[in-house]
């Protein structure tokens, strides 16, 4: 990743399933503050993407979710956590539930 690049989050990055969830009923949640960027969604318009803190695997899948580098020299990570849709968002690592580290990208 180049300083202030917008990189898609696409499943070759990200991927979560769950043989009787849709994707659209996969969310993550984002469990900690990004480092060095963060995320929106790509048909936002570009001079304003505003932060987001949850999307689905169908956004994925979809290629809507973008990391925005801020410009610094490291690179960027966040820390997500996945629930099915009907699922209450939790602080904790919960029955089948798992936190995801988004690698540097």
């Amino acid at each position: 990743m180049i300083q202030g690049d917008v990189v898609v989050v696409g499943p070759e990055v990200l991927e979560t399933v769950d043989a009787d969830t849709p994707p659209s009923g996969l969310v993550y949640d984002v469990s900690s503050p990004a480092t060095n960027g963060r995320l929106a969604f790509i048909d936002d318009t570009p001079t304003h993407r505003p932060s987001i803190d949850s999307f689905t695997q169908h956004d994925i899948n979809s290629r809507r979710v973008v990391f925005i580098h801020d410009g610094s020299k490291e690179p960027g990570a966040i820390y997500l956590k996945v629930r099915l849709h009907h699922s209450p968002k939790f602080s904790g690592i919960v029955a089948g539930a798992e936190e995801n580290y988004l690698p540097p990208l």
